[in-house]
């Protein structure tokens, strides 16, 4: 997991980048330091997702970024909020790259999805989307995968019906419905979580999955200035294992600091992950997925 920028244009309340929450330095990874990363791990990527906490499409070499991957036979995964996209952005994916792009988009109307997208307009954003999906009608990029992602919380579920419908009409290959990640102590609990309990992310019973993606089969995560840590919850870097821009992102993986990282794991004494992770053996993150195509 690579995070091209911190920086993001919109103000997401539940976001470490919207809220205001991550303190780093604002910044974006160009693609000699993207190359600098990848490139000595790249017989050992069956894919890379390409995004953190940030927008990704505001790093200035995002394409460049997706274009060396998708020729190095890695499968990229980019979500993105939508909004800065453009037809000179998106006319670049005519080269048929194996990627996987996830619009964000919590809402039918802009009452609704303005809620939580703050700073965004759903009007562009739908453009934007049945741009990339006209062009790749158009040019026949099988390679390419467009997913509507819908985030279900108190002010939109009773949407969910519209957006099903709307996103098979738009075209889109996927849609998913994610479920909220919010505490009960959070001050904004009651604005966020929904009224139907069956929208909630805690199960009674616990959700049969196998061991965390992160830890095996591995997913280092990768900050724009190259460090390295564990998870992508990390928020302030307290599991720093190395920076990818210095040393090989095997080398980190394999140093002695990341394998007993995944050896405590195991042994569930592991402080952010059997402690502090926010996701437990009851959490269902997605509700539900539609296949259109």
């Amino acid at each position: 997991m690579i995070e091209p920028t911190n920086i993001c244009n919109l103000n997401c309340p539940l976001c470490m980048a919207g809220s205001g929450l991550d303190k780093r330095p604002k910044g974006s990874m160009n693609f000699r330091q993207f190359k600098e990363v990848v490139s000595p791990a790249k017989d050992f990527l069956e894919f890379i997702y390409l995004w953190g906490w940030g927008e990704p499409f505001l790093a200035p070499d995002i394409m460049e970024m997706i274009d060396y991957v998708g020729k190095k036979n890695i499968v990229v995964d980019v979500h993105t909020n939508g909004t800065v996209l453009n037809k000179k952005i998106m006319d670049q994916f005519r080269g048929n790259p194996k990627v996987k792009i996830t619009f964000s988009i919590d809402g039918a109307t802009q009452k609704t999805y303005g809620y939580y997208r703050r700073g965004g307009q759903l009007r562009e954003v739908l453009k934007n989307l049945s741009y990339l999906i006209k062009l790749k009608e158009k040019y026949k990029l099988s390679s390419i995968t467009i997913i509507w992602q819908f985030l279900i919380m108190r002010t939109n579920e009773r949407e969910i019906s519209t957006v099903c419908q709307m996103a098979e009409e738009i075209g889109v290959d996927k849609l998913r419905l994610k479920t909220i990640g919010i505490g009960k102590k959070h001050p904004q609990y009651n604005d966020f979580m929904p009224d139907n309990r069956k929208y909630y992310r805690e199960r009674k019973q616990p959700i049969t999955r196998k061991e965390c993606e992160f830890i095996n089969p591995g997913c280092p995560y990768v900050l724009w200035n190259g460090d390295v840590t564990p998870c992508c919850h990390d928020y302030t870097q307290d599991y720093l294992m190395g920076n990818a821009l210095g040393e090989s992102l095997l080398g980190i993986w394999q140093n002695k600091k990341y394998s007993q990282f995944r050896k405590d794991y195991r042994k569930n004494i592991n402080t952010l992950c059997n402690t502090k992770c926010k996701f437990k053996k009851t959490s269902q993150i997605y509700f539900k997925e539609f296949t259109f195509k």
